[in-house]
């Protein structure tokens, strides 16, 4: 208890680590070669003699890794069973801290952790500069990082320091259930790559040149036809070449396009002899990824915020993805709009969405880019896109432990979320029926659980979905003026920091002007929030999908369902009758099952 007061009245503090990383790309052995600077900043008020290293590539290494384990304990067995040359890893690392040879040491546990010894101690307010050359092997696409052929998703992909905060390190190895926790600080990343690659990456692209290749060159209406004129769906092989002038800042682009018996989704120019290297920058962030493929087509657009501050917004997707697509900019533009005016203003320069692999499912998030899964389209891509278009709020801006408090991260940002669905998705809920019967069937878990000890189903239903909900219940509790009031007190008190359960609690407390503590206390309680009770019964017969459909939507406290019944047995021979059940979602304490059936042989 004297440890917790002494944390609390302790004034807040946090680490900054700025980077500066160049890397090129291996196209044949799908693999990253790389060099990194890291400026390290000790704000704490203790003297530190080590810091802990990520090396989240180590995690796709073999099947002893927390990764793995995961996996199969979510029933997944794909990485498990993968070859080894599909797997991947971090190696030819040489530690260097202000020029000194710095020695490592191994995790206990996890080979995606290491520790590495300052030759000198790092004293409160001192700096040290860190470097290590790094190789990476890319595995095949078994999470968020890696490769289908040549169509790259590099996340997690660099030698990543620790958070060190008041409650100490935070060292934790790669989960795909369960996401991260890191410093904020700036990024400098040189990204050399076959000149006729696309690269869509973390903050803003410093190289004018490329820029205009991306919107203009790129476009729907420039590279999207073209390509798809030059892949019409025929079996064929054969050799196709087009060259697009340039000038000395931009090379003339030298594309040899294979045909394949394969359909258009797979078609991927051979690669240019000719390299290019692009320069990002992004201040304020604590993570940089990118996707680079040849194929890309860009859609493009530019908005104005309530400030009068302009910025740019990038749609990244393979031409046979148009038609899914072509709604995207508008779609990051209302999701925009949505957080600025809820939550407070959007602080970067751009927003980028691009279409991932195949594999994937759902959409992921980094500071100023998501990639969405390609099978999403429509009214569902316009949801996923502001969901994690969202995530540049909570997780991006507001840099809470996701591992550790994943409802601050994904319970939050979904209750916005679902705002936005008010107006832009009126279909079922299906997510409340699957709460409600983990809830009533006692196998839900609090809200308040650590996303790596959340069942893989009560991962999405708690922490999403619940937490959503409750989010819901405590507005409507302080009453909507004074929850906004606090949502923006909280965002503009934390923003580029790492608040915790407390931090948002206080923040709400402050605009409510009142305790919330029995409000927040169904954070750690299984079960129901408080609400309207479902009341009522709704008869349907088995067709009636209307009826059905508005029962899903505004489920009552009972649904009796009729429907037609047949049977066959050796003794009855064929049998006719009709059915009637109350069995539904979520279950009621009594459930019942008849069918009354005429035998026509007995």
């Amino acid at each position: 208890m004297l440890l917790f007061t002494a944390q609390a009245q302790s004034p807040y503090w946090q680490q900054e680590v700025n980077y500066d990383i160049e890397v090129s790309l291996d196209d044949i052995a799908h693999t990253l070669n790389g060099f990194e600077k890291i400026e390290y900043s000790n704000n704490s008020p203790d003297t530190l003699h080590f810091i802990w290293f990520h090396l989240w590539p180590n995690a796709y290494k073999n099947d002893k890794t927390a990764f793995s384990d995961q996996q199969l304990e979510n029933g997944s067995t794909r990485f498990y069973f993968s070859a080894k040359e599909d797997k991947g890893y971090i190696n030819r690392l040489d530690f260097r801290v202000d020029g000194l040879t710095a020695r490592t040491e191994d995790h206990p546990n996890h080979i995606d952790i290491i520790k590495v010894l300052l030759p000198v101690p790092l004293p409160p307010g001192g700096k040290v500069n860190i470097t290590t050359p790094f190789h990476v092997q890319l595995p095949k696409v078994f999470s968020r990082s890696g490769h289908e052929g040549q169509s790259y998703s590099v996340t997690q992909w660099y030698p990543k320091p620790a958070v060190y905060d008041r409650e100490g390190w935070h060292p934790m190895p790669y989960l795909d259930q369960g996401e991260f926790y890191s410093e904020f600080g700036k990024f400098e990343v040189r990204i050399t790559v076959p000149e006729n690659y696309v690269v869509a990456a973390t903050g803003d692209l410093n190289n004018s040149a490329e820029r205009k290749w991306l919107i203009n060159e790129r476009s729907e209406s420039t590279w999207g036809k073209q390509y798809r004129l030059m892949h019409p769906m025929n079996k064929y092989d054969s050799i196709y070449e087009y060259n697009k002038g340039g000038n000395d800042s931009s090379p003339a682009h030298t594309t040899r396009l294979k045909r394949t018996t394969d359909s258009v989704s797979n078609v991927t120019p051979q690669s240019a002899q000719a390299i290019k290297t692009l320069r990002y920058s992004i201040h304020k962030a604590h993570d940089f990824a990118w996707f680079a493929d040849k194929r890309f087509t860009v859609a493009y657009d530019t908005m104005q915020l309530s400030s009068g501050r302009v910025i740019e917004l990038y749609a990244y997707y393979t031409p046979r993805l148009s038609d899914k697509w072509k709604n995207s900019i508008k779609f990051m533009k209302d999701a925009v709009r949505h957080y600025s005016a809820r939550v407070g203003e959007y602080p970067y320069n751009q927003v980028s969405a691009v279409h991932g692999p195949e594999t994937m499912n759902g959409g992921m998030e980094y500071p100023t880019i998501t990639v969405i899964s390609p099978a999403i389209a429509g009214q569902q891509l316009d949801k996923v896109l502001a969901h994690e278009i969202g995530h540049n709020w909570f997780y991006g801006i507001l840099g809470t432990n996701e591992r550790r408090y994943p409802w601050l991260d994904e319970g939050i940002n979904s209750y916005y979320e679902y705002e936005y669905k008010k107006t832009a998705d009126p279909s079922p809920d299906l997510a409340d029926l699957g709460f409600k019967t983990k809830a009533v069937t006692l196998t839900d878990q609090p809200i308040n659980t650590p996303a790596d000890r959340f069942s893989y189903v009560n991962y999405a239903l708690v922490a999403y979905h619940k937490t959503a909900k409750w989010i819901q219940y405590l507005s409507v509790k302080m009453g909507k003026e004074a929850f906004e009031k606090g949502m923006k007190l909280y965002y503009d008190t934390w923003k580029f920091r790492h608040p915790g359960p407390a931090d948002f609690r206080q923040a709400m407390e402050t605009a409510a002007g009142r305790s919330l503590g029995d409000e927040f206390a169904f954070l750690d309680k299984y079960g129901l929030l408080p609400g309207n009770p479902e009341d009522g019964t709704t008869f349907a017969f088995i067709f009636d999908i209307k009826k059905l459909k508005r029962y899903f939507s505004r489920p009552t406290r009972s649904l009796v369902t009729i429907g037609p019944a047949v049977g066959l047995n050796s003794y009855d021979k064929f049998m006719a009758g009709a059915f009637v059940t109350n069995f539904k979602l979520p279950p009621s304490s009594f459930r019942f099952f008849a069918a009354p059936m005429y035998a026509t042989g007995s």
